[in-house]
């Protein structure tokens, strides 16, 4: 029998950790933190694992492996740009960007999960019907590429956005409305974004598709750079050399009028913090943040006092998409993560006959 545990990432939007015990290895996979400050997972009771897997580098899911040390200190299993990410120290073993290997004694399928650099849907060949974990996933990046996953009996799929429909061509046009209602000829906005997620997305979306002047920080360039070199392997193809082109060749941030991108996403570290304080009490200069705003971040701050505004950029499964690949995939039973399960009405009516599990645990 094979048993699945959400330790961390049910029904809440916490940092990901899920156990999964078959009869021939004990994996963890991820081990995050956040994305609300002091969130980690509690791997009390959880005992010895023989690996660690991680989906991707982001903090959410890897933030607290200083905590696999009260669990038999697991070796890291990751794709090469993940592990260039994480503590020197970490022990890593590599896993491929869209292949197999063996970990455990188990087999272990990958494909590139279309939402970060580096990362990859995991697929565990368990003996009593597989498992499918995609951790966080985007089947609408217009850069990061998404693999089909094979079939799975039991899928953990990432649910961030509940019963959101979306799609990113109509979230992407919000935002360049907004961003085109402003005075002036040229957009003037300040918008913080996550280097390793959406931010190449959204700098490359706007100064390649609408040919708008966009200021990239120091934090985003490099972030271009290195997944136009170390982790080029997950770009959609005919993304690489345009992708380049835009880090050579945009300017830094500055006090002319443009649409300045930086880290972090929330406001509250590095370029993006600085920009904040200069131009928050410059209402001709917008403010937009487009992901999760923290709480106690100045993100959620400035939106929550009308200084700034909030506008969805698509990064992980509408409910469509997840609809779409539990029926691909022959999934029976179905776990959502990351998300609210009041938020997930229309999401389980159209999975029928697909059984949606919110409970912790699940059992095959």
């Amino acid at each position: 029998m094979n048993r699945i545990q959400i330790v961390s990432g049910c029904n809440e939007k916490g940092p990901a950790c899920v156990l999964v015990e078959t009869d021939a290895a004990r994996l963890l996979l991820d081990l995050g933190y956040g994305p609300d400050p002091d969130r980690r997972p509690d791997l009390a009771g959880i005992g010895t694992v023989d690996a660690l897997l991680l989906s991707h580098g982001h903090r959410d899911h890897t933030g607290s492996l200083a905590l696999a040390r009260g669990i038999g200190d697991p070796q890291v299993w990751c794709t090469a740009p993940v592990a260039a990410m994480l503590p020197p120290e970490t022990r890593t073993a590599i896993l491929p960007s869209a292949g197999q290997c063996e970990v455990a004694g188990l087999r272990v399928q990958t494909g590139r999960n279309g939402h970060a650099p580096g990362g990859v849907w995991l697929h565990l060949g368990t003996g009593h019907g597989d498992l499918l974990y995609t951790g966080d996933c985007s089947i609408e990046s217009p850069v990061h590429a998404f693999d089909p996953p094979p079939a799975a009996r039991v899928a953990v799929v990432d649910a961030s956005y509940g019963d959101y429909d979306t799609p990113l061509t109509e979230a992407a046009q919000a935002l360049v409305d907004l961003l085109a209602g402003r005075a002036g000829a040229v957009p003037d906005a300040v918008l913080p974004v996550p280097p390793g997620g959406r931010g190449p997305e959204i700098a490359w979306y706007l100064a390649t598709r609408r040919g708008w002047p966009v200021q990239l920080g120091d934090d985003l360039r490099q972030a271009i750079e290195r997944l136009c070199v170390e982790a080029a392997h997950g770009l959609r193809p005919g993304l690489r050399e345009s992708l380049r082109d835009l880090a050579r060749s945009a300017p830094g941030l500055s006090a002319e009028p443009g649409l300045r991108l930086a880290g972090s996403a929330d406001g509250s570290t590095g370029e993006s913090a600085a920009l904040l304080e200069r131009f928050a009490d410059q209402p001709q200069v917008a403010i937009v943040f487009t992901g999760y705003l923290p709480h106690g971040s100045p993100a959620r701050a400035l939106t929550e006092a009308g200084r700034a505004r909030y506008l969805r950029w698509n990064v992980h499964p509408r409910r469509r998409d997840i609809v779409a690949l539990a029926r691909s995939c022959g999934v029976r039973h179905l776990l959502p993560a990351f998300g609210e399960h009041a938020a997930m009405a229309r999401l389980r009516a159209e999975l029928d006959p697909v059984e949606m599990i919110t409970a912790r645990e699940h059992s095959w």
